[in-house]
């Protein structure tokens, strides 16, 4: 996960927000609570487009 292109997608049109965002991925790779619960042993960032590294919550959610 760390640096690989996964190929999986999700659509971003059918969530309400980051929690069910992070949810979701928690259920694709199936890392349950470690994204959302106490643990909290990954950081969820992506890269914009003009390329700038940002991490998942920085900005208000949008639909």
């Amino acid at each position: 996960m760390v640096g690989i292109a996964v190929g999986r997608a999700v659509d971003l049109t059918r969530l309400e927000g980051y929690t069910d965002l992070l949810g979701k991925l928690e259920e694709m790779f199936g890392i349950r609570g470690e994204l959302l619960g106490d643990a909290k042993k990954w950081k969820v960032v992506y890269t914009d487009d003009e390329d700038d590294m940002m991490m998942v919550g920085d900005d208000p959610w949008q639909k």
